[in-house]
């Protein structure tokens, strides 16, 4: 003999009303975002008279933000007039945060390298090699630095190692090894000191793969597991100043197929940029051309790129158009496809937020940013915070999904709001600034005066509902509590004529119990034998 029960239904009582909006991309707009885009260089040959990179070049700056719509610059210090001397003059290092604030009023930030030359010269042996500061000095000066370079990491995107040979880009050199490709004793303690130096949420670029495997002591990239974790191997990136120039890039990969593929993947956790030092003008037509400028800097995830070094190819790229397609894809270039959002939400309870979106730049975010559906009604501004980060919307037009549901506070007044992303800086006091605020590539969405996207879709925020304990009684019969096995000295006692019995109810819905629409009930048939 046997008994078994018949499931009828799942009879859910619940109503959702949401709103879809689909958002047109914008393809063409040439806009500014915080850190990506062409970069201008600003050089400083430091002295006690004259102690500045950037202060005293606002013109410069305020022509790259209105030709090129540029927010990131590379400020590079050179201490030639200190490569014999351990102390650095206190004018020296409070410049740097002078340099700094005038950064913060323009709504930009810098990769930061320091160097002791801009020549070489023919050494003793009849080598090409450079004038730089021995290693205690250069570590003197970095521990000196320290405290400022901490106190302005707000406004500094990243840091190149610099301070070996000419230009800091560690080749030739008279202290660190002249002409060497790959990390000595020396090298090691002048990164150790820079790890230890610059603020910790902060990469450091190397001139070559090979300096940062060495460094490493293996040739596995960076996982998404192993980054932003703090580690060497999390911070040490790339800047390659030779893009394009021939197949190795003037020795930049000692195996261009393997180092590339390499920095494919390390380039999804950290950023790389640099220049193009392509004097010939049959060269640039040829090996920076359009194709392979976009193949390359889409393989590699670039991020920024000089805009007036070289000119011979930046100006063949403004005439053929590739100028004005980078300007718009180095880095990270983020659009709404369409977003679905509560119409309706109660104060402690959930509000659905479902956005489609992506990436159509080369590369992605790499400094910590939050993303925030932020609530507005009329000059009452109130923000939800995504668990999504944004430095894992991945380029190249993958889409990313945000599903989610925020809960609403308590303390949210009654009203009727509009919805915007809101992706502001990390920092406390650059979240404020308009100017750091992420912009989405659609049209018809950016708000300027208050720096967010708008959703274009509203949520109406209610009352919040009374807690109820014990739960809310369903408008139907109570549950039975059927035994284990039915048989014939039981059955008669629960459905001799089998009639339907409500068995359980199910919350389906908030935590809190407090939402009756969603509750359901399950109803059982008893039958035997």
């Amino acid at each position: 003999m046997k008994h078994y029960f018949t499931i009828l239904a799942l009879c859910l009582a619940v109503t959702m009303f949401a709103t879809t909006v689909n958002y047109e991309p914008d393809n063409e707009t040439i806009f500014p975002n915080p850190e990506r885009g062409f970069i201008t260089m600003l050089e400083g040959h430091l002295s006690t008279s004259n102690p500045y990179c950037i202060k005293g070049q606002e013109d410069v700056l305020d022509a790259h933000a209105t030709g090129d719509k540029g927010s990131l610059i590379l400020a590079h210090y050179y201490l030639e007039n200190y490569r014999s001397t351990s102390t650095l003059p206190e004018e020296i290092l409070n410049a740097f945060d002078e340099d700094m604030q005038v950064l913060r009023d323009k709504g930009m930030k810098a990769i930061v390298r320091f160097s002791y030359t801009n020549t070489t010269y023919t050494n003793s042996h009849g080598d090409e090699s450079a004038k730089d500061a021995p290693l205690s000095i250069a570590k003197s000066h970095i521990n000196q630095y320290k405290s400022h370079w901490q106190a302005n990491a707000d406004v500094i995107f990243c840091f190149q190692a610099g301070f070996i040979g000419a230009w800091g880009e560690w080749y030739y050199t008279d202290n660190y090894g002249n002409m060497e490709t790959s990390i000595n004793d020396a090298r090691r303690e002048l990164v150790d000191a820079l790890l230890a130096a610059v603020p910790k949420e902060r990469c450091i670029q190397l001139r070559t793969p090979l300096f940062k495997t060495s460094y490493i002591g293996n040739t596995s990239p960076l996982t998404l597991v192993e980054s932003y974790t703090g580690t060497a191997k999390a911070r040490l990136a790339h800047h390659n100043d030779a893009f394009l120039a021939d197949y190795t890039d003037m020795g930049t990969y000692t195996n261009p197929d393997a180092d590339k593929a390499y920095l494919a993947q390390e380039t999804l956790y950290l950023p790389i940029g640099g220049e193009s030092c392509i004097l010939d003008d049959y060269v640039a037509e040829t090996n920076a051309s359009y194709e392979n400028t976009i193949a390359e800097m889409s393989y590699l995830h670039w991020t920024f790129i000089q805009s007036g070094y070289s000119t011979v190819v930046t100006n063949k790229w403004r005439a053929n158009g590739t100028f004005d397609e980078l300007n718009r894809r180095l880095g990270y270039r983020f659009q709404l496809i369409k977003g679905t959002f509560s119409d309706e939400a109660a104060q402690s309870g959930k509000f659905s937020v479902n956005l489609q979106l992506k990436n159509v730049g080369f590369a992605p975010l790499y400094n910590k940013r939050n993303a925030y559906i932020l609530l507005k009604n009329g000059a009452n501004l109130y923000t939800l915070q995504l668990a999504s980060d944004p430095r894992m919307w991945k380029p190249n037009g993958e889409i990313t999904t945000i599903n989610e549901q925020l809960t609403v506070p308590t303390s949210l007044p009654q009203a009727t709001y509009d919805l915007y992303l809101y992706l502001p800086d990390d920092n406390w006091d650059l979240r404020w600034d308009t100017k750091y605020n992420i912009r989405c590539a659609n049209k018809d969405m950016w708000d300027e005066e208050d720096g967010i996207n708008n959703l274009h879709a509203s949520v109406k925020i209610t009352a919040e509902q009374s807690p109820l304990d014990p739960p809310p009684t369903p408008p139907f019969s109570d549950a039975i509590v059927l035994p284990g096995t039915l048989n014939k000295a039981n059955v008669d006692a629960f459905s001799s004529d089998m009639t339907w019995y409500n068995t359980d109810y199910f919350d389906f819905g908030p935590d809190d119990a407090s939402n009756l629409d969603r509750w359901a009930e399950w109803k059982v048939e008893l039958k035997y034998p």
